[in-house]
């Protein structure tokens, strides 16, 4: 069986045990027959526990009649991709991209501030790109941040510089001003965690992402390197990414 995360769970089952003391062992048979194709069975973990552990209801003869049955039944469909339809699938994207492009190129509606696309940058370059733009996003959050603390010095200086006395000014505590620490919540909760948010969400997407390309590219080492290290990379953010609060 294949489970919800694609892992195989299948298992070899004996329908005449292997060795003596198992379940339907025939002393009367050998190695090289037990061992054998026509005395196996692929099952799932909870299966092959049943009917090791019920061999009145799952004797040989019953486990054979299963096995003649679900192969008769699934012997002539072997799994095969659809060639025809990927190469469809194929030509359609082909298609979407170089229309993508040319819209993008040619056809902007304001061409002098477009976003630039191109279709010819690999997934791999994408995900280096977002977290570029991901870096960059975190320094203009933590400029904002530094302008609202200087907020208050800031005014206190204009202020004094116009020739006012501020003495009402400093008079009341810190937290009744609404200059002090300005956006404090939102710079140093709300946007940071949301960022951590994006950051947790976006590695998770990247493994994902890496995950199903290797299964039809088992061939691409430096994909398959890839994977690990970002595998790696979430490991980490599994145990130790958290919430400021």
């Amino acid at each position: 069986m294949v489970t919800k995360g694609n892992m195989f769970a299948g298992q070899i089952c004996h329908i005449e045990a292997a060795s003596p003391g198992g379940p339907r062992y025939n002393i009367s048979s050998n190695d090289e027959e037990r061992r054998s194709f026509g005395n196996l069975m692929l099952m799932c973990y909870k299966h092959h526990r049943e009917i090791d552990n019920d061999v009145a209801n799952y004797d040989v003869e019953s486990l054979r009649v299963i096995k003649q049955d679900h192969e008769a039944r699934h012997g002539q469909h072997p799994f095969k991709i659809n060639e025809s339809f990927l190469f469809r699938i194929e030509s359609q994207m082909e298609e979407y991209w170089d229309a993508i492009s040319e819209a993008n190129k040619n056809a902007h509606v304001i061409p002098e501030l477009a976003v630039r696309i191109s279709t010819e940058t690999s997934a791999s370059q994408q995900f280096s790109e977002i977290y570029g733009a991901m870096k960059r996003l975190s320094g203009f959050l933590n400029d904002l941040a530094e302008r609202d603390r200087c907020l208050n010095d800031e005014i206190r200086n204009y202020l004094s510089s116009l020739g006012y006395d501020l003495t009402a000014y400093d008079a009341p505590p810190y937290y009744k001003n609404p200059f002090f620490n300005r956006n404090w919540e939102i710079h140093f909760l709300a946007l940071t965690n949301t960022y951590t948010d994006i950051a947790v969400a976006l590695k998770h997407v990247e493994v994902r992402f890496l995950e199903e390309y290797v299964k039809t590219h088992p061939a691409d080492s430096s994909a398959i390197g890839k994977l690990d290290a970002v595998k790696a990379e979430f490991e980490k953010i599994a145990v130790s990414a958290g919430y400021v609060d």
